[in-house]
């Protein structure tokens, strides 16, 4: 008999204990249940993980983990960890202040069952620090460029992404993503966690998409929080303009400048695992992107 995928829902935590419980409640009431959750605390400061112990404690029918560290690693490093101890199929690293509506488990599968891509991307909502609802079309997601591609088919609501170039971004940031655990495990190797402590979807999202590709959602499944603390409030959304801080367009660089010498580093690393013909067509297309 035919069995339904487990999802690993891998929730990185760090001094948001104000949202936590919210962001846990929301993958407990996923209509899609086949699923296990672990928590990564990476040495926050504030009652986090207790705000954890309390949620496992009281839901002992749920397969939940929690993994706390010693000291502060930065997200990505949080992200491996929570790889290496996932059981499920498919993977989303969750952010710890954000919400996920409940159909967001059941059209991940549902896409990725339909397309066999690396990973799926959502579009998101945004809301605010106490749930307020800001906007269902957020201009940090991806849209349809015409409304008859939206309406082209029944029930169309997804597109399989093709010649993106590295290296750019085509998604919703992180907490939209579920990935095909095979297509990312050997991230697990990855060493230089520091280069990603900030807005490592960046780095993850692109080298995934290089190894499988990736599909669009063209439905909002995400409560994508805006705050003072996150790195989100950095951007400044009025009407259809973002207005980037120095502080965002200083990473934004940084990431962007980056991202092709570590890929290439990293791939060259694992040669052995990849393939010297995967691995040199994989670095071509990385050469390449800096020009096409």
């Amino acid at each position: 008999m035919i069995k339904l995928p487990m999802i690993s829902f891998v929730v990185t935590s760090y001094n948001y204990e104000k949202y936590l419980l919210k962001t846990l409640e929301s993958i407990k009431s996923q209509t899609y249940k086949n699923f296990e959750i672990i928590i990564v605390d990476d040495c926050s400061s504030d009652n986090s993980v207790k705000v954890a112990e309390d949620f496992i404690a009281d839901n002992q029918d749920l397969r939940i983990t929690l993994i706390t560290s010693e000291k502060n690693c930065g997200q990505l490093s949080a992200m491996i960890k929570g790889l290496n101890c996932a059981k499920g199929q498919f993977v989303s690293f969750v952010d710890s202040d954000d919400v996920l509506f409940p159909e967001y488990a059941q059209s991940h599968i549902k896409t990725h069952l339909e397309t066999s891509v690396a990973f799926t991307s959502c579009q998101i909502a945004e809301i605010g620090e106490d749930d307020e609802l800001h906007t269902l079309n957020s201009i940090s997601s991806p849209h349809c460029d015409t409304l008859d591609k939206l309406f082209a088919g029944e029930n169309f609501n997804k597109k399989v992404l093709k010649n993106k170039r590295f290296g750019g971004w085509y998604w919703s940031p992180n907490s939209s993503a579920m990935f095909r655990k095979a297509s990312i495990e050997i991230i697990s190797d990855y060493k230089n966690t520091e280069s990603w402590k900030i807005c490592p979807d960046k780095f993850l999202f692109n080298f995934a998409h290089l190894i499988g590709g990736s599909a669009i959602i063209y439905t909002p499944l995400v409560g994508y929080r805006r705050h003072k603390n996150n790195a989100g409030n950095c951007t400044l959304v009025t009407g259809n303009k973002r207005l980037h801080s120095d502080y965002t367009t200083k990473i934004n660089i940084k990431n962007n400048i980056k991202i092709r010498p570590e890929t290439i580093k990293f791939l060259w690393q694992e040669r052995q695992k990849i393939g010297k013909r995967n691995t040199a067509k994989l670095i071509l297309t990385v050469i390449l992107s800096c020009i096409f």
